[in-house]
């Protein structure tokens, strides 16, 4: 009875976690209502682009039109002021802008879950296993920098007795 229970619970746990995971990747950053809210916006999420920040990971292309986005919403807020004033046509020019940016900031973002169904070494049943990006970025970059030292030393064996 205990056991059955038990799985439930964690059943019901892990079911909850790919819901979780995708509720935080959908969280929308670039929320652009007026010209001055939105240049404190802007120099924020740039500062986040810098190394060691939320959005670090983002490559040099989708950094290129994150920042394209977010100038073209800066021209269109500074000509009308705000979105009330701005016409049906750059109010539709401004969402595709802010959803471009989105989803670009959101698809790269550190704190994003990720989450994979793994079989343990030596299991037949496979768990599921959530880490950030920023948690997956940094295992990644430690592997690598022992294999590199693993086969360096490999090629230089050391002092022949």
């Amino acid at each position: 009875m205990f056991r059955a229970i038990s799985l439930v619970a964690l059943t019901l746990m892990l079911a909850g976690s790919p819901v979780l995971a995708k509720q935080k990747a959908q969280e929308n950053v670039v929320i652009a209502d007026t010209a001055e809210k939105f240049a404190v916006l802007v120099d924020k999420i740039r500062s986040q682009m810098a190394t060691g920040q939320r959005y670090e990971f983002l490559s040099a292309s989708d950094r290129k039109k994150v920042n394209q986005s977010l100038d073209r919403m800066s021209a269109l807020l500074d000509a009308s002021g705000s979105v009330e004033a701005m016409t049906k046509d750059n109010r539709a020019l401004l969402f595709n802008e802010q959803e471009k940016a989105n989803g670009i900031l959101a698809r790269n973002a550190d704190d994003r879950l990720i989450c994979t169904r793994v079989a343990p070494t030596g299991s037949h049943r496979p768990v599921t296993d959530c880490k950030t990006y920023r948690e997956t970025e940094e295992i990644r970059k430690n592997s690598r920098t022992q294999l590199n030292e693993m086969t360096r030393y490999r090629g230089n064996p050391g002092p022949q007795n």
